[in-house]
């Protein structure tokens, strides 16, 4: 008679251990988030500022190239109509005008795409470290396993479930802790170190955001 009573209390035994290791379970699987943190960090206030300072720069070289463009194209076309009224020196002096033209606006070209590039990365850096930062303190204080940032092009993730998405609030994080002019930092001053980059502490490691690719200038039309 007291192996039936023994059994039983090994099966409520049992059922109580399912109880609390099921939600344990459960609650182990949520801590897995996604973050898009290009988009926490070019949505921030720093962010949208340094979008601004970079969008005024990029209009700056693209008149200047659309410029260059529009005054090779009158000479290409002033070589096309005088095809048969003008003297060969003159359309040879045309013709090494454009040549001349053509390699300028090239080279425009070229330095405009370095310029853009170095001043994204001038504007856009400082604000991913101070977000990659806030980033593991969010993931330490909340007990994170994963932190999955979807706005890489290398992560595989297909679905997730919307409220697993912290990316709002990182952007309120980053809003509250970075400065709007983060993006412009002044020059360090001589004799002064760095400071060190904090340790790394995410279980995570998202990439710094690369801002929207600029359209490129315009280059030269073929002869």
């Amino acid at each position: 008679m007291k192996r039936p009573i023994f059994r039983c209390q090994t099966v409520v035994l049992a059922s109580l251990i399912l109880l609390f290791i099921v939600p344990l379970l459960r609650a182990q699987l949520s801590t897995v988030v996604v973050v898009n943190f290009e988009r926490a960090v070019v949505e921030s206030k720093a962010g949208k500022k340094s979008s601004e300072k970079f969008n005024a720069t990029l209009q700056a070289k693209q008149t200047e190239v659309e410029k260059k463009q529009k005054d090779l194209e009158d000479q290409q076309k002033k070589l096309q109509n005088g095809a048969r009224t003008l003297s060969d020196a003159a359309k040879a002096d045309i013709q090494k005008d454009i040549d001349r033209r053509t390699t300028d606006l090239k080279r425009i070209n070229e330095d405009a795409q370095k310029d853009l590039q170095g001043l994204r990365d001038e504007l856009i850096r400082p604000i991913a470290e101070r977000a990659t930062a806030i980033l593991e303190a969010l993931a330490a204080e909340q007990h994170y396993t994963l932190v999955v940032d979807v706005s890489n092009p290398e992560t595989d993730a297909i679905w997730w479930n919307p409220k697993n998405d912290i990316t709002a609030e990182l952007i309120k994080r980053i809003d509250a802790a970075v400065p709007e002019d983060a993006g412009n930092p002044e020059p360090a001053k001589a004799g002064t170190a760095a400071p060190a980059a904090p340790k790394s502490t995410a279980p995570a490691n998202p990439r710094p955001p690369s801002a929207a690719a600029p359209k490129p200038p315009a280059t030269a039309p073929k002869q």
